[in-house]
């Protein structure tokens, strides 16, 4: 369980992705300098980083090494998971090839505000700086599907659109009132001119109740701290580091290389 709390990974889910790392990194190289860490510290480092969002100071007071030996260790070591987790990702038409209804939810990633973005990355409804993502999931609260990045500033309907989602969705999939006019079961907004009739109130609540599934699902995602606290890195390996957490998570909640 220790191992899980600091990781994020049983000790054989780490165990064989380092294996699986192996293929896709060269650690030592022959005739060269020793490195600082191994391998399996390396990667023990980037778990580390992406589960609790450590800084790089903080992770070489741990690992007892240098802040550019950290920084070095999460670039190189990102790069190899990126290739190495590739096996576990799976389109978005055959992740959402299930039975059943389903439900859809947006989430900011929260990033610093880089002022030369201006307000490309603002998010109005969150007053601060991000990424938007949709999340997928069942009625039993199994995740399927997380999708790319759009700017923050863009809200859930451009995302849908954007992913070309309603190819998969249709009304038996649980929305919010973000989602309405696209097709979704969604809650009827109130109105101002008139009171809300008592039989959609029910089901309002009925949807509501429902949908607040993927609300925990999001909340499980984000126990990778580095989706949630707030990514203090360049915006050019952001698309990186979250292809690899998305990948970790997946791999986490029992999904396989075979």
């Amino acid at each position: 369980m220790l191992h899980q709390r600091t990781t994020g990974l049983t000790p054989q889910q780490f165990t064989t992705l380092l294996t699986a790392l192996t293929s896709h990194i060269t650690w030592a190289k022959p005739g060269g300098r020793p490195p600082a860490l191994t391998l399996a510290q390396g990667l023990k480092v980037t778990l580390f980083y992406h589960r609790h969002n450590l800084t790089e100071e903080l992770l070489a007071e741990i690992f007892n090494t240098s802040q550019p030996t950290i920084s070095r260790t999460l670039n190189t070591v990102e790069k190899a998971l990126e290739k190495a987790l590739r096996p576990l990702e799976q389109s978005i038409e055959n992740s959402l090839k299930i039975p059943g209804s389903l439900v859809i939810d947006g989430t900011l990633i929260p990033t610093w505000n880089w002022r030369s973005l201006g307000k490309t990355n603002f998010s109005g409804k969150h007053k601060r700086a991000g990424f938007n993502h949709q999340v997928i999931c069942t009625l039993g609260g199994k995740l399927l599907a997380i999708t790319d990045p759009v700017p923050g500033a863009r809200h859930d309907a451009y995302a849908f659109k954007h992913h070309g989602l309603e190819r998969y969705l249709d009304e038996s999939t649980l929305a919010d009132k973000g989602y309405i006019g696209l097709g979704l079961a969604t809650p009827v907004r109130r109105s101002k001119a008139r009171r809300m009739p008592a039989d959609v109130k029910v089901v309002n609540r009925f949807i509501n109740s429902r949908r607040s599934v993927v609300e925990r699902v999001i909340a499980q995602v984000k126990t990778w701290r580095v989706l949630h606290t707030g990514f203090r890195r360049p915006l050019s390996v952001y698309g990186r580091v979250f292809a690899v957490v998305r990948g970790l998570v997946f791999y986490a909640a029992g999904r396989t290389f075979e």
